[in-house]
């Protein structure tokens, strides 16, 4: 298998690794992802106050989803280029194509299909009933602009992270 079709394969599983994590996070900590919501949305959105357990569990929930993630995609370019010296270059453009592929499903699965096109009741949040934001395809699509820069950084750091490693211990 060619490393651009394992890195794009290896995305789409990191893309439903991201999947599973913000699917709970949409019905039992949605406070958390307001931020993500359109402005008319953020705007009329009313949810409960978390009580400090709801709090509590949705911070620990949101780190051991964080350290899952990045602890795979960190193993994936340890895994890949432990058999020998290879350019930094080569990590990063590895991590960079699976960091990518998870920011077009969002932006494709997530955003357009799920959000803009079915929009499912059990995804509106309370008081945002019929809020415009909801099918603002525009308002995805920038957030994919910003997604890019994003999944760039996290290449980056992370292909550091692996370069350094593989460098200092493993090669």
């Amino acid at each position: 298998m060619t490393p651009v079709l394992s890195a794009l394969l290896e995305g789409l599983v990191w893309s439903a690794l991201w999947v599973a994590m913000l699917m709970p996070m949409f019905f039992r900590f949605p406070w958390l992802l307001v931020h993500d919501y359109p402005e008319d949305a953020r705007k009329a959105v009313r949810l409960p106050k978390p009580t400090p357990a709801q709090r509590r569990n949705g911070i620990l929930f949101t780190v051991f989803g964080y350290v899952i993630l990045l602890g795979t995609l960190t193993a994936v370019g340890l895994v890949h280029y432990g058999s020998g010296p290879v350019l930094f270059g080569a990590v990063f453009l590895h991590l960079w194509i699976i960091c990518m592929t998870w920011n077009v499903v969002d932006l494709l699965v997530l955003d357009w299909l799920v959000f803009c096109t079915i929009t499912p009741k059990s995804f509106i949040l309370p008081g945002t009933e019929g809020c415009k934001g909801y099918k603002d395809y525009r308002f995805h699509f920038i957030g994919f602009l910003k997604g890019c820069v994003y999944m760039t950084l996290f290449a980056l750091i992370f292909a550091g992270i692996d370069f350094a490693v593989l460098k200092l211990l493993i090669w």
